[in-house]
């Protein structure tokens, strides 16, 4: 069972969110949990278990004291309690980890002792997913919202370096993005000195992994001692980060932890061309974050700040291009930086001996499902300046602006206007003076060449006006909400998805350009009652026109999926793979559409949830008062429902995803409203 934290119904464990206020919902209390909440009752309002990871357990709680806060507590297994060296490791990072104030880490309101002994940390809950969570919903991220994450990670590492604190474990698992006061996303750091705590517990914990494979840096892989690590290994993982969020993928994958380290220490990260050829990755991007990965520590960046600014003067608009063949196959040591100007050299940040073994722990995600010998330098100084705020304009056109001419001939500069002003005065006149035009004969009346095929009733459901609530809240999917109030005028809409055959008919009679893949007249490999798909907005909008008919707005094929009461799937609430083709049901591929009867909307329309997208009618943008994570292309269109390859957070009556109205694609097909 499941509990929600603001409203606290219970629901099923199927389900993720609270349907009512959006909330993720935490897992209820198992008997010897009870008896640990009571063990902090006298302080905290334990509600549910959020996660569980080698080292404890996170619970969602309520602070008694300050008005009932949410908050995320961390309670660390009690055997650890046996290790007394472990136990004063505990307390040292939680204090380290409470001192570190910056809006872009997490913040730890306290630490201690729950009355059986088992030690806990206290810190702010936060509502989002995590990067890791985002990178699996969306692949590759666009450049400035790449700079943007990079950037806020960067300034909270920062903030911890000037303590003498290093992370050990940077991950996308442990970079939460979540909401601002205005609305912007925040991201924030988790997880400082995890790795150094887990060390420090290997005699109490056998078998427990040391950090993170894919993500360690070439001094860890190297097996150089957590306490000699500084913060140019936190800058490696940062690295790391960014190839994914810029490819789609880490840059080295193994099936063990051997392999990856054998790739940190041996092997170059493969070029961004070779994981996704014609990746819009300018060649300047590709450098500054292939001199982050650097396997000599001294010719990587020196400190997060330095990186950040590198990446985002690279990703200005403004700045020139470079033959990528400069740069790969292989990065050479000695090349020259590309030719923007990058930021001035920051001082170096290394931690000194007396701060070496100052390593923080924070708990692990708080609101997420699912979370996987250089020489030493000299100690130098963090850099004082901030990270600078990066406004992100347009790309320049490709062609450069073509000069004024000065050496132009005398007569050519003064006679040219002269001989233009004529001209025009020549032209005014004959226009006043010249005869009416005769009017045009009357076009001849003739039969269109083909009639548009009225739908039956039966193929139409008819759905009354409303105003309901549209979106939710608290989502990990950022374009769904805010949850907002929309109305709708009575329609009617397709009880069922158009299919091939039907669109195959408006082919046939109107000559239209069949979708890519068809030979005859048909899609081939696909049924006749598959939902038609590889159309485009234009060609669905087209065919629609040739019924006499219309594509749904967004607000109407919402309301038509989840009516008046808010439902988070068109059957309810509780989501089954019986009742939809999504990624759980293992199909991979479209079925024929009506093939759930029994998942049908609240006013009988069906096939709303998975198997293929739907067109909508309208432009994609944010909900009022929303945010979006990315830049939208022009001309981009709403589609509805998820697909096949859609996983059940992605099949709700909420669902939003867009492509370019020229943009076909194997997921989209739609349906018709009037």
């Amino acid at each position: 069972m499941k509990i929600c934290g603001s409203c606290h119904q219970i629901y099923t464990d199927d389900l993720g969110f609270c349907p009512l206020d959006g909330r993720r919902l935490a897992a209820a209390l198992t008997e010897s949990e009870v008896r640990i909440a009571l063990g902090l009752a006298d302080r905290f309002r334990i509600i549910g278990r959020l996660g569980e990871g080698g080292m404890g357990t996170v619970f969602l709680a309520e602070q008694i004291a300050l008005g009932n806060r949410p908050v995320a507590i961390k309670l660390l297994h009690r055997s650890l309690v046996e290790d007394p060296e472990f136990l004063l490791r505990f307390h040292n990072e939680a204090a380290s980890t409470a001192r570190i104030h910056n809006p872009n880490v997490i913040t730890v309101y306290e630490s201690g002792q729950a009355d059986d002994a088992s030690p806990y940390i206290v810190m702010e809950y936060l509502e989002g997913v995590t990067l890791r969570q985002r990178i699996r919903e969306r692949g590759a991220f666009p450049v400035p919202e790449t700079v943007d994450i990079v950037q806020q990670t960067a300034r909270g590492l920062s903030a911890a370096h000037r303590l003498g604190i290093i992370h050990r474990d940077l991950k996308p698992d442990n970079i939460f993005l979540t909401r601002g006061d205005e609305g912007e996303v925040v991201a924030k750091v988790m997880d400082f000195g995890i790795a150094k705590l887990r060390q420090s517990a290997t005699r109490t914990l056998t078998g427990m992994v040391l950090g993170t494979p894919a993500y360690m840096s070439y001094e860890q892989a190297s097996g150089m001692p957590s306490d000699r690590l500084d913060a140019r290994s936190d800058v490696y993982s940062l690295g790391v980060v960014t190839y994914e969020m810029l490819t789609g993928r880490a840059p080295f994958y193994a099936d063990t932890p051997l392999g990856y380290v054998k790739q940190h220490v041996f092997e170059e990260p493969p070029p961004f061309r070779t994981i996704r050829p014609g990746l819009p990755v300018s060649p300047e991007i590709e450098w500054v974050v292939m001199k982050a990965l650097r396997k000599d520590r001294e010719e990587r960046y020196q400190t997060p700040v330095e990186f950040a600014r590198d990446l985002a003067a690279a990703a200005a608009p403004a700045g020139p291009t470079m033959d990528i063949s400069k740069l790969f196959p292989s990065i050479e040591r000695d090349s020259p930086p590309p030719t923007y100007k990058p930021a001035e050299p920051s001082p170096q940040l290394m931690t000194s001996p007396a701060t070496a073994d100052v390593a923080v722990q924070t708990p692990p995600p708080t609101a997420v499902e699912g979370i996987f010998e250089p020489p030493d330098a000299t100690p130098r100084e963090m850099p004082p300046a901030p990270l600078p705020q990066v406004t992100y304009a347009p790309a320049a056109p490709e062609t450069a602006p073509i000069p004024l001419r000065t050496d132009l001939p005398t007569w050519v500069k003064y006679g040219a206007p002269g001989v233009g002003l004529l001209a025009v005065l020549v032209i005014g006149i004959w226009y006043l003076t010249r005869p009416a035009p005769r009017p045009a004969p009357p076009p001849k009346a003739t039969a269109p060449k083909t009639s548009p095929v009225n739908p039956s009733p039966a193929d139409m459901i008819s759905i009354p006006g409303s105003t309901f609530v549209m979106g939710r809240n608290h989502t990990g999917n950022f374009e769904e909400s805010p949850a907002h109030s929309a109305s709708v005028a009575s329609f009617q809409l397709d009880k069922r998805p158009v299919t091939i055959s039907q669109y195959a008919e408006f082919v046939k009679r109107t000559a239209h350009t069949p979708p890519q893949g068809w030979v005859n007249g048909a899609l081939e490999g696909a049924a006749p009652n598959w939902p038609v798909t590889d159309v485009s907005w234009n060609d669905a909008n087209a065919y629609c026109c040739w019924k006499g008919l219309r594509l749904p707005s967004e607000a109407e094929w919402e309301f038509a999926a989840r009516g008046n009461d808010g439902r988070l799937y068109p059957w309810g609430n509780n989501f089954s793979p019986l009742l939809t083709n999504s990624r759980e049901a293992k199909l991979g591929k479209p079925e024929a559409v009506g093939a759930h009867p029994d998942a049908a909307s609240p006013f009988g329309v069906l096939d709303m949830s998975g198997n293929v997208w739907e067109w909508t009618a309208d432009d994609f943008k944010p909900y009022p008062g929303g945010l979006l994570l990315s830049d939208i292309p022009p001309n981009a269109k709403v589609s509805r429902g998820g697909s096949y390859e859609s996983d059940k957070f992605h099949v709700t009556t909420t669902a939003r995803a867009y492509e370019p109205a020229s943009k076909p694609s194997p997921t989209i097909g739609f349906r018709c409203a009037k």
